[in-house]
């Protein structure tokens, strides 16, 4: 079928680090102030990383790009070596040290650099904490290779569990249509990775779709996210409630509607509820689960009366707090008295 317009025509189209760049809002950013809190204001920007994150990232690379791209962005290495050890080869790294090899960094060095990752950092014995290192298994040959290579680094027993769970994802009923290869006479269209962004109350948006899916017959586009997730698959609502994919799909589904609705062509294409795609690299049963209050506005309160504000609340607190950066919070009288009131009286039966 000959498609009018492709979707990704209407994206913001800029390359991966351009968007990373960018100070608008994500929702990796909103969930985190929502996971953390005022306190945490200087550290929202870390950078995270952990043995899951890379894994996501490397299942997300063969799904929605292709394996060239992957071997430009990753290395795989058949080393042995723990997280702990990974930690402290990355610390190392992170102070830019003028030796090109693991043997040449002094005992100290290495110490201090595992204390400051968390590794063994209640042992006061310097030689103590460099002999455990030594115990993470090959960090010699890590370092050596991270050292000389702007790759990010990826066990083949790790690598072997990605292509499970990709394979997984392809040939599974319940997914495999997502991810299939786009057909010339079909009116479906499969779009990865597209970016989009807008405005809402002067506070700036962005987003990085996994996949939206166009049915350009019936007019009806359908947005996806692809996670890997450390529980199984039939558990995912505990996932969904405990990183706040609510956040996700609410942002993500106004940003797209909105930068819809500006277009002549995809204006009156209906936008259906998002999408999320879940794989377990052990249990290998890829599940779609469907939020179906993805296009509502307000707090949302879950069966264990906990509460969950809407997307654009968070984000206008979020931008308030990052603009004027306030000595304390919003709900605080800083000059005058605060009232406790986490206590109230009991009443009689």
């Amino acid at each position: 079928m000959e498609i009018q317009k492709e979707l990704s025509s209407i994206s913001w189209q800029v390359d991966e680090p351009t968007y990373r760049a960018d100070t608008a809002l994500s929702y990796s950013t909103l969930a985190r102030y929502e996971r953390e809190g005022f306190d945490k204001l200087d550290h929202l920007f870390d950078k995270t990383e952990s043995p899951s994150l890379l894994f996501g990232s490397c299942v997300d690379c063969l799904i929605t790009a292709d394996e060239d791209t992957f071997n430009r962005e990753f290395a795989v290495l058949d080393i042995d070596i723990t997280e702990g050890g990974m930690n402290v080869c990355k610390q190392l790294l992170s102070l830019d040290l003028p030796y090109s090899t693991f043997k040449e960094i002094p005992e100290s060095i290495v110490s201090e650099a595992a204390k400051d990752s968390g590794f063994w950092k209640a042992d006061k014995w310097d030689n103590k904490r460099y002999s455990e290192v030594l115990k993470t298994g090959n960090i010699a040959d890590y370092y050596n290779v991270a050292c000389h290579s702007d790759k990010t680094i990826v066990s083949s027993e790790m690598y072997q569990k990605v292509l499970a769970c990709v394979k997984a994802l392809k040939e599974s009923p319940a997914t495999s249509g997502y991810f299939a290869e786009d057909d010339e006479l079909s009116s479906v269209r499969r779009y990865y990775q597209l970016k989009f962004k807008g405005v809402h109350n002067g506070v700036r948006y962005r987003c990085m779709m996994d996949l939206a899916v166009v049915d350009y017959e019936d007019k009806i586009i359908y947005p996806c996210d692809l996670k890997t997730s450390g529980h199984s698959e039939w558990h995912f609502e505990d996932s969904f409630t405990t990183w706040q994919y609510m956040i996700q799909a609410r942002l993500y589904w106004r940003l797209l509607r909105a930068n819809m609705n500006k277009d002549p062509f995809f204006k009156d294409f209906e936008l259906a509820d998002y999408k999320f795609i879940v794989v377990n690299k052990d249990t290998l049963t890829p599940l779609v689960w469907e939020f179906p209050l993805t296009k509502s506005f307000g707090t949302l309160i879950d069966e264990k009366g906990n509460v969950y504000r809407d997307p654009f609340e968070i984000g206008e607190e979020l931008q308030g707090y990052l603009d004027l950066r306030p000595e304390v919070p919003n709900n605080i009288v800083k000059d005058g008295v605060n009232i406790i009131k986490c206590l109230k009286v009991k009443e009689n039966a």
